[in-house]
This record gives structure tokens, sequence and C-alpha cells, in this order.
């Protein structure tokens, strides 16, 4: 199996820390969001950028976006017209980002932005965090219906993929930024199953991960369809997981390549 050790992606021009925002119709939300996290990246005394992905919004979200791109050099805005999920609007950002750090939160404030200094330096000991509603010392604001999905849906996700996490689906993961756009540019998930597709990979890769306490307050209702599309898709992730191979294949590949592409740098030299 293919091991992260093994998985040399070429770094782009980094910096050190860089930060996804998937929003969508979040015009009233954004000026709280961007303030909060803001605060929340300067605790870090890292160099950051911002990169928000406006998810085709249809109210006001880009331009207000525009104008806070005009006011702090550190964010940067990826629009498209057309929503296409959280997934799609993740790996956006994620293929664009430049640090060695990325990390990626929802765009909501369901989540509280205070934890990203902690979830930064758990890295120094991990190659993955993930926020988990089941660690003894998150706080969960949700509605009993809300908790059970949730269970249920991980009890699902253990039995078809074997992943062995607690919690798949926490919107605030962090993780090497060579790692994490090597995986994202494999990923095909588009909307809300994104999470367990990543997390596949990432078994695949072996890369060691961490669970980390989380502080959250879930309102948003999911729509059956959504829940039936995330049953649907974990099904596909686990026939390329577990049966074809398909992401080991896909890994080794890329595994060639960066040989091919180093071995004709060191010829060229």
């Amino acid at each position: 199996m293919t091991s992260l050790a093994e998985i040399s992606v070429e770094t782009k021009p980094t910096m050190r820390l860089s930060v996804i925002i998937p929003v969508y119709n979040q015009e009233k939300e954004l000026p709280s969001l961007l303030k909060r996290l803001k605060q929340a990246l300067i605790s870090t005394s890292l160099n950051y950028e911002l990169i928000i992905v406006n998810d085709g919004s249809c109210d006001n979200t880009l331009e207000i976006l525009q104008k806070e791109r005009q006011l702090d050099g550190d964010v940067q805005i990826i629009s498209y017209p057309k929503n296409k999920g959280k997934g799609y609007a993740v790996k956006k950002g994620i293929m664009h980002a430049r640090g060695n750090i990325v990390l990626f939160v929802d765009g909501d404030l369901e989540i509280s932005p205070d934890a990203i200094k902690d979830y930064v330096n758990e890295l120094r000991s991990c190659d993955l965090v993930i926020a988990s509603k089941s660690h003894p010392l998150s706080k969960v604001n949700a509605p009993e219906s809300r908790k059970f999905l949730s269970k249920a849906f991980n009890l699902y996700v253990r039995i078809t993929t074997g992943i062995k996490l607690r919690d798949t689906q926490s919107g605030l993961k962090a993780g090497d930024g060579n790692a994490l756009r090597m995986i994202f540019s494999i990923i095909h998930t588009n909307r809300y199953a994104f999470d367990v597709e990543l997390l596949a990979i990432a078994s695949a890769l072996n890369m060691s991960i961490t669970e980390l306490p989380i502080e959250i307050t879930l309102n948003h209702r999911l729509k059956f369809d959504d829940i039936a599309k995330m049953f649907i898709d974990v099904i596909a992730i686990s026939y390329k997981l577990r049966i074809n191979l398909w992401y080991h294949k896909q890994l080794k590949l890329m595994l060639k390549e960066q040989e091919k592409y180093h071995d004709n740098k060191t010829r060229q030299s």
C-alpha cells in the first residue's frame, strides 16, 4: 500500500497556512464570519491566506467578498455562477492554495473557529487533524434527530468503508498542504460525502489521523435527497477503496509520474 512518505508532490510557492472557506448565500453572516476567522488566524502567529469560495451564491455574497478583497490582501476569492456543492467548493480552494499547511472550515458559523490554533499545532505529530463531534471534550448543540442521524451515518461509513473514525463529517479539517492537494486531485464527490472520500484516500496513504474536539451548533436541516445521495456516494467510495482499489491505483500512477519528473530533472541538471 502506498504511504505518505512515498508521495512527494512538487511544492507550490508556499506560505505557512492556507484556510479555505466555502460559502453559499451568506451575505448576512459574512461580516461576523470574517471577523472571527481573522482573529483566530492572527492567534496562530503564522502568515496566512484566506481563500473564500463563493459556491454560486445568488444574493450579495460576491459583492461583499469583493469589497473585503480590496481591503485585505490576505483574502483570495474564487467564484462561479452555479452552485456545485460543498465538496466541489473545497476542492477548488485547496487546489488553489499555496500553504504548506491547509485547513478548511464550514462558512456557516456552526463551527467555532477558535480552535484553529490547536488544530495547526497538532499537525506537528500527525498528518491530518479532523474535528469530531464524538470526542469527549466536544460541545455539540443539536436536535436529537440530527445527533441520531450523525451516529447512524458514521456506523454506515464504518461498515461500508472500514474507516475507523468516530466522525467523518464535521467541517473542520487540517493537514499537510502537499498531501491534501494530491488527495483532492483525485476526489470526485462534489457534495456532503466528500469528507468520506478524503478519509478513504488518506487511509490508502496510511496517513496518521487525529480527532480533536469541536464546538458546534447544528441548525441546518439536511434534506432527504441530500441524505440519500450521501448514502449512495459512500457505496461508490467503498467500491473504489475496497473492491477495485481505484484509489491505490491512482496513487501509484502519481508516484510513477513524479519519479519520471524527478529523473528528467536530474538528467537536465
